[in-house]
């Protein structure tokens, strides 16, 4: 059976790439650049010895990615997972973006991962497949940073709550995670206040997870305790915290 990632070519896609893989899983790989798509593709495929597909694809500029997803899918094993973790923040995302740079965050980050989801349901369903966000800690709650990209988190956990509550596990598994901080460019370099997790460690936790039942947690579990506390903490002590 095959596993879609989307948002295959770096960090937690990447890493989620080479877990499934190692574990055998034929692939459908996509991301937007080909060049950083065919080299793992080839990589895995010589490894592992796994049957690999890739699918170059812009998530901003693609108005319907789902039925890209699907035709990518001819001549594979029928898909029995798809993972999300697409995702794209600015640096300047600080309340000032004008309407492309929003539009550009909510495609990738929103819309793309729900239009895919949506155009794969009947595949996973038939299945009984498992299908997996990724969310953020930024959104917890609303701040000065990273706005746009928090509220399109904040959205997608929204649409995936309402897939757990739609489908029941034993027709779908619906599986969401929200990560806390994790090594990729934007974080090296910088002094955080909690610890980062690898992509790899990440992509461990989540694979190991695929078989269970439905959930909505945070990845490292620690994290749901740093949330708790961030959604409860008075708004007089919130709005002084930039970081």
């Amino acid at each position: 059976m095959t596993a879609i990632v989307v948002g295959a070519s770096s960090g937690v896609g990447r890493a989620l790439s080479v877990t499934l893989a190692q574990a055998g899983q034929p692939l459908l790989l996509v991301a937007s650049d080909l060049r950083d798509l065919a080299p793992l593709a080839s990589d895995l495929q010589l490894r592992f010895d796994v049957q690999v597909r890739t699918l170059s694809m812009d998530l901003a500029a693609t108005a319907d990615p789902g039925t890209r997803v699907i035709g990518a899918l001819k001549e594979m094993p029928a898909a029995s997972a798809l993972l999300l973790p697409a995702g794209m923040s600015r640096q300047d995302d600080e309340g000032q973006l004008g309407a492309t740079a929003i539009g550009q965050l909510l495609a990738i980050n929103l819309h793309a991962p729900m239009a895919i989801a949506h155009a794969l349901l009947p595949v996973l369903l038939e299945s009984r497949g498992v299908i997996v966000g990724f969310g953020s800690i930024a959104g917890a709650r609303g701040r000065s940073r990273n706005v746009v990209y928090a509220a399109a988190k904040r959205g997608l956990e929204t649409y995936f709550e309402s897939l757990r509550h739609r489908y029941p596990p034993n027709e779908l598994r619906v599986q969401f995670h929200r990560l806390g901080f994790v090594s990729s460019n934007l974080t090296f370099g910088k002094k955080l206040p909690l610890p980062v997790a690898t992509p790899e460690e990440v992509a461990q936790a989540v694979v190991r997870l695929l078989p269970r039942a439905s959930f909505d947690r945070h990845t490292p579990r620690w994290w749901s305790l740093v949330s708790l506390l961030v959604r409860w903490m008075p708004w007089f002590v919130f709005r002084r915290m930039k970081e």
